[in-house]
């Protein structure tokens, strides 16, 4: 399959299937999966019904690159608002989406996928559980994983304390991340041995910038929302 028509499957894809995702974060996703093709795994926690998991195994297949590790209990999570079994659902959206070959369904818990995993990682997207708890074990059990110049992403940054706290203490305040992007309310970030200085200067603009952003989603004031959404974009990094 050519490169445009994935491109053109994607958008379609993202338009109709289910999901949290918004259109930015599904082709960003897609993107992200693109780089560095052979240098280690794809790991997703969290998946649903399947529409990260496609943009992700769209990308990857576009390279040449990896399988997509998709692990999810698929279980219901009354406490996360989430009342039904997506397993089925999943199988059949990565199935009708021409991937089902390029992904290792785990449904198991993330601490269970854990035990025994000796692979390294590339790419680790988490959007699983999002109470603090579950969301640091998630970030603790598998960034060890990740090579350097790997990335880790995270969902709902921007509206969900657990990723938000879990993403400041262990992202933001952290030496071993840097290069941070957002899109939406996706946060991804490369890990490095070391930071240069304008590493962290700019790694601290982008967080700025962010905040900046939050305010502006709180203010009644016209247009403050737009307005910060558009200054996000055009001065937070974008990963190469």
């Amino acid at each position: 399959m050519a490169q445009m028509s994935r491109e053109a499957k994607l958008k379609e894809f993202i338009s109709r299937v289910p999901g949290m995702l918004t259109d930015d974060e599904g082709e960003y996703l897609y993107r992200l999966a693109q780089l560095e093709p052979g240098k280690g795994a794809i790991v997703e926690i969290g998946s649903w019904k399947g529409k990260s998991t496609t943009c992700l195994a769209l990308g990857s297949m576009a390279v040449g690159g990896e399988k997509i590790y998709a692990i999810d209990p698929h279980k219901p999570l009354a406490e996360e608002g989430y009342i039904e079994d997506t397993e089925a659902e999943f199988r059949k959206t990565v199935k009708e989406a021409g991937v089902e070959t390029h992904v290792v369904p785990m449904v198991m818990t993330s601490q269970e996928a854990a035990r025994g995993w000796n692979q390294s990682i590339r790419l680790l997207w988490i959007d699983g559980d999002h109470r603090y708890e579950q969301v640091k074990q998630d970030f603790l059990l598998w960034e060890p994983h990740v090579i350097d110049g790997g990335i880790i992403a995270m969902h709902d940054t921007i509206r969900k304390k657990g990723p938000k706290r879990v993403l400041w203490e262990d992202i933001f305040r952290s030496d071993r991340f840097h290069k941070i992007s957002i899109v939406d309310n996706i946060t991804a970030a490369r890990k490095a041995q070391q930071i240069s200085l304008w590493g962290k200067i700019g790694k601290w603009l982008t967080i700025g910038c962010r905040a900046l952003y939050i305010a502006s989603r709180k203010m009644r004031l016209p247009y403050a929302k737009p307005a910060g959404r558009w200054i996000l974009k055009r001065l937070t990094v974008r990963l190469p």
